[in-house]
């Protein structure tokens, strides 16, 4: 991402990834010359863990068409 949007994103908490540059910038968690090499250099977004759901915290809305 640029930047901005890179400081923004770690001020709110995010893991946050440059890509373009080889050096990293202030909030920047990697920096890759090639969005390619991202899962090289973050292999754990590929791992997961079978037992783990999906939760959601509230109501889920569901919309449904009717034909009366």
């Amino acid at each position: 991402d640029s930047a901005r949007n890179i400081q923004a994103g770690k001020r709110v908490g995010l893991d946050t990834v440059l890509v373009g540059k080889s050096q990293r910038i202030k909030g920047a968690d990697y920096a890759l010359e090639n969005i390619h090499n991202l899962r090289e250099a973050v292999p754990e977004l590929w791992e997961f863990d079978i037992k783990s759901e999906v939760a959601y915290p509230g109501n889920l809305a569901v919309e449904t068409s009717v034909t009366a």
